[in-house]
């Protein structure tokens, strides 16, 4: 007894030194620490606890309480919306998140361990078929109780154009299998490391070639993506250098209005002072920029309100420039939330775009008619949903460039549905343009994790993306994934102010679209085929297995 406590302690503390450890390396890689490296092995100590086979309780209780601290501390900015509301949904959105990586640690204590001694197509299949899982489990979120599929593990790597390559083959989706299938193939690598010391067994080969004794397939499975990363991104660059030119030069105007105060009609008359003096210091200088784009819902005036139009086409004529603005649009007794294209010489044009995945509790309240939840939710009337699909097209003053550029438009948090995106680049959009309102997230890791969406656009669709939140991030985002954020002189993206970004990319003429936007999402499709797959042969193995066992 005396000799089994501190093994007894030891199994008792496993839990939570592989919850710290899952922890620490899932934090990490997320925007605002931004080390990225670490979501390359953060499922690793769960995989090498799993090879040991702990109890299903202790396991699932493990990865709960794990999973469900990891979105809290992920989403913690979530509190600042309709304080104390606001902490009410980062429980509830935190527990909804948690649901996804928890089935798929589920799914690892189930199938990782039958690796150790299994034959090589086995270890293959089963490693190929928890990637495919992770991918898949991702899918589903993007859509579950209206999709929430904030900071998918592809959003890890924003700052990382070379890994950010894989998402023109397959959108986020691919960049997230490939993260998997590495953790996954390392841990086999580390367990195949240890098996083979406490069995102490003797090189394979003469001592120049010892180190053959270690190899592991599966872990040469989990590093093939890089060298693919590595090979598609030298390639991209390559033709972006020999390709891409000056599509336009564009300005954000970051008014950092406190949200609480936009709607405030005391205080309307100065914001929309505001608003016209950092417009045209945008514009300022000899050459005025093509595009100047404003945050979403930028002033409480409906666009259709003549004084409102006037004043719009007369700034955009002061400016001598496009004004790309996040404004409302009334109709009947709704409203559409959306982005107008206001030109000096037509004012307010009558194309626009609505948004069209609206935020629940945000925009409006889901089942209002059945509970009482207005009463608690300050939203009195619901968003309208747009329908338009179509890029917008955007005017250049004196078309200077052409023909007007063609922008795929997207409302705030539309941006972290691929599918949306996806859809404007099938349509022929130019660039991308996000205006967003990121001062409810408060001055925390929300507006750097919403950005990272926009990096994992550009570089799904290598389109430029060009970015304006009411306080941040604003910016500019090349066709290779490589973010330029409109910062203030200590490098905050938290403040009031203006800035100008040469947009580059390659020309429509020319411009071939990538394999993500002609093929869509092959890979969630594969990865779907390949967790079935993976489940349906441990399970026919087994029953073969226990057949063997009766005879």
């Amino acid at each position: 007894m005396e000799h089994s406590a501190p093994a007894d302690r030891g199994k008792r503390a496993l839990p939570w030194v592989v919850g710290v450890l899952t922890l620490a390396l899932a934090g990490a890689p997320s925007p605002g620490v931004d080390f990225a490296e670490a979501a390359w092995l953060w499922a690793v100590p769960f995989a090498l606890w799993a090879v040991a086979r702990p109890g299903w309780r202790t396991w699932l209780v493990a990865s709960a309480i794990t999973m469900v601290v990891a979105k809290c501390a992920l989403l913690v900015w979530l509190r600042h919306v309709y304080v104390p509301l606001g902490y009410l949904g980062l429980v509830f959105v935190s527990f909804a998140s948690a649901i996804f990586p928890v089935l798929w640690l589920a799914l690892l204590r189930w199938l990782f361990p039958k690796t150790q001694g299994a034959p090589l197509t086995a270890r293959l299949v089963i490693q190929l078929g928890l990637a495919g899982a992770w991918v898949f489990l991702e899918w589903v979120q993007s859509w579950f109780l209206t999709g929430f599929p904030w900071m998918l593990l592809a959003e890890s790597q924003w700052l990382r154009p070379t890994a950010l390559s894989l998402c023109a083959w397959g959108g986020p989706w691919a960049l997230g299998f490939a993260i998997m299938l590495f953790n996954l193939g390392l841990a086999r690598y580390v367990a195949r490391v240890f098996h083979a010391r406490r069995q102490a067994l003797p090189a394979a080969a003469p001592a120049p070639f010892a180190i053959l004794r270690n190899v592991c397939p599966e872990f040469y499975l989990g590093v093939a993506p890089l060298f693919f990363a590595l090979f598609s991104h030298l390639q991209a660059l390559n033709l972006h250098r020999a390709r891409a030119e000056k599509l336009f030069t564009a300005a954000v105007v970051q008014m950092d209005f406190p949200p609480g105060e936009k709607w405030d009609e005391t205080k309307v008359t100065r914001h929309v002072a505001i608003a016209r003096e950092l417009t045209l210091n945008a514009a300022s200088g000899a050459t005025p920029p093509d595009i100047i784009l404003w945050p979403e819902a930028a002033l409480p005036y409906p666009v259709g309100n003549a004084g409102y139009d006037s004043f719009l086409k007369q700034l955009a004529h002061d400016t001598r420039s496009t004004l790309l603005i996040g404004a409302i649009s009334l109709q009947g007794d709704g409203y559409f939330n959306g982005i107008h294209v206001v030109t000096p010489d037509g004012g307010v044009g009558a194309d626009f775009y609505a948004k069209r995945h609206l935020v629940p509790f945000g925009e409006y309240v889901p089942l209002a008619d059945i509970l009482p939840l207005r009463k608690v939710v300050p939203i009195a009337h619901d968003s309208l949903v747009g329908g338009r699909a179509d890029p917008l097209p955007v005017p250049l003053p004196g078309n200077r460039n052409g023909r007007p550029l063609l922008a795929g438009t997207l409302v705030c948090y539309e941006d972290v549905f691929p599918a949306l995106s996806l859809d404007m680049a099938r349509r022929g959009a130019d660039f991308i343009a996000v205006v967003t309102n990121d001062a409810w997230y408060g001055r925390e890791a929300g507006a750097y994790q919403h950005a990272a969406h926009s990096a994992v656009i550009a570089a799904s669709l290598r389109l430029p993306v060009v970015r304006c939140g009411n306080n941040g991030w604003s910016g500019v985002i090349s066709p290779l994934g490589q973010a330029q954020a409109l910062e203030d002189a200590t490098g905050s993206i938290y403040f009031r102010g203006t800035g100008r970004f040469d947009v580059h990319g390659i020309p429509a003429s020319v411009r071939e679209p990538t394999f993500y936007v002609r093929h869509g999402d092959w890979v969630v499709k594969m990865s779907a085929l390949l967790a079935l797959w993976a489940c349906v042969r441990n399970r026919v193995r087994r029953r073969k297995t226990m057949a063997g066992h009766a005879l």
